[in-house]
C-alpha cells in the first residue's frame, strides 16, 4: 500500500477500493514528487493557496483577540467575501513564506490590538457591540487554561518566571501547569466561546490544591507571605498584591476596604489575611479575563 492511501469497502459492490491522497481544492498546486506529508506541506504553503493563508491569518487574529475577524473561524468558504484586513494579513503571511511568528507580530502591532477595553468617552461606559464589531475597543475574552495557570503561578512569585529562571523553578512550573490544565479542562473546539467558563473550573480555582498552595504558606516561598512580612505598610501590602495579581493599582474604595482588614494585624494572622486577599483576587472575574 502507498503511504497515505486508505482501503475502504464499497457498500454497494462489497469490493475493497483504494482511496488515493487528495486535497479538497486547488489540486493543481499539489506537487507530484515527495512523500504525502511533503506534498501536503508544499500545497498548503503555495502562494496560490489563498484559502489556507486566510484561514491561518483568521486563526492568528482569534488567538490574540479571543475571536476571529470572520466567523465561523474554520469554515470561511473558498469564494466567500472576507474582511479587507484579513486579505492584507493573508497577503503578508504568504509574501513572507508563511512566517507565523511574523504574522503574530504584525497583528500585535495594529491599533486594534493596542486599543483599550473601554470606550474613550466622557461618560466612561464600557464597550458596546457596535464598538467591538468595528474593533474600536479590545474585546473582553476569557483566558485559555494555560494562560490562567501561567498567570496564577506568576502572580504567586514576586520574581519573573521565564527562561532565565532556575531549572528547579521552571520544572515546578511545568509540572504544576500540566496538572492544572488537565483538571481545568482544555477548551478545545470551544476555545473562542464567549461564555465565562464552567462550574468545575470555578470550583478548581476556589478549592484547588494549586491555589491553596500559592496563597497559604508559613514560609517565604510565595508572594502573599512575603508581602505580609516585608511590606512596610498596610497600604503598600494591598497595592503590591493588586499589582502582582491584577497588574493594576487598587481604586480608592478597594484600597480602603482591604487596608481596614489588614490594620493592626501581625504574625500568622497577617499572613493569613494576605493569603485571603490573594485568594480573593485570584478568584475574581477580572483575573481570568483578558481586558
Amino acid at each position: 500500500d502507498v503511504e497515505g492511501e486508505f482501503q475502504v469497502e464499497n457498500p454497494e459492490t462489497g469490493e475493497t477500493e483504494t482511496i488515493p491522497c487528495a486535497v479538497p481544492y486547488e489540486p493543481e498546486l499539489l506537487p507530484e514528487a515527495g512523500t504525502p506529508r511533503q506534498r501536503l506541506a508544499a500545497w498548503a504553503t503555495d502562494r496560490g493557496n489563498r484559502p489556507f493563508a486566510r484561514e491561518a491569518a483568521n486563526r492568528a487574529w482569534a488567538l490574540l483577540f479571543g475571536r476571529p475577524l470572520v466567523e465561523p473561524i474554520d469554515n470561511l468558504g473558498l469564494d466567500a467575501p472576507v474582511s479587507p484586513v484579513l486579505e492584507i494579513l493573508a497577503d503578508d503571511f504568504a509574501a513572507h513564506d508563511f512566517d507565523f511568528r511574523r504574522l503574530l507580530q504584525v497583528i500585535a502591532s495594529t491599533r486594534a490590538f493596542r486599543a483599550d477595553s473601554k470606550r474613550a468617552s466622557q461618560d466612561d461606559e464600557g464597550p458596546t457591540a457596535a464598538h467591538q464589531d468595528t474593533w474600536a475597543v479590545f474585546p473582553l475574552t476569557r483566558l485559555r487554561p494555560e494562560q490562567v495557570v501561567g498567570a496564577l503561578l506568576q502572580s504567586a512569585s514576586l520574581s519573573t518566571i521565564d527562561s532565565s529562571s532556575h531549572i528547579v523553578v521552571r520544572f515546578a512550573r511545568a509540572v504544576g501547569q500540566s496538572d492544572f490544565v488537565r483538571r481545568y479542562g482544555d477548551s478545545g473546539a470551544d476555545e473562542f466561546d464567549a461564555h465565562g467558563g464552567t462550574i468545575p473550573q470555578r470550583l478548581l480555582m476556589m478549592n484547588g490544591k494549586i491555589v491553596h498552595e500559592k496563597t497559604n504558606d508559613s514560609l517565604l516561598t510565595n508572594a502573599a507571605t512575603r508581602i505580609a512580612v516585608l511590606a512596610p505598610s498596610d497600604r503598600s501590602a494591598v497595592e503590591t498584591a493588586m499589582l502582582a495579581v491584577l497588574t493594576r493599582r487598587p481604586e480608592e474604595v478597594e484600597l480602603r476596604h482591604f487596608v481596614d482588614r489588614l490594620s493592626g494585624t501581625t504574625g500568622e494572622d497577617r499572613k493569613a489575611r494576605l493569603g485571603d486577599l490573594y485568594w480573593t483576587l485570584l478568584n475574581t472575574t477580572e483575573f481570568s479575563w483578558n481586558h
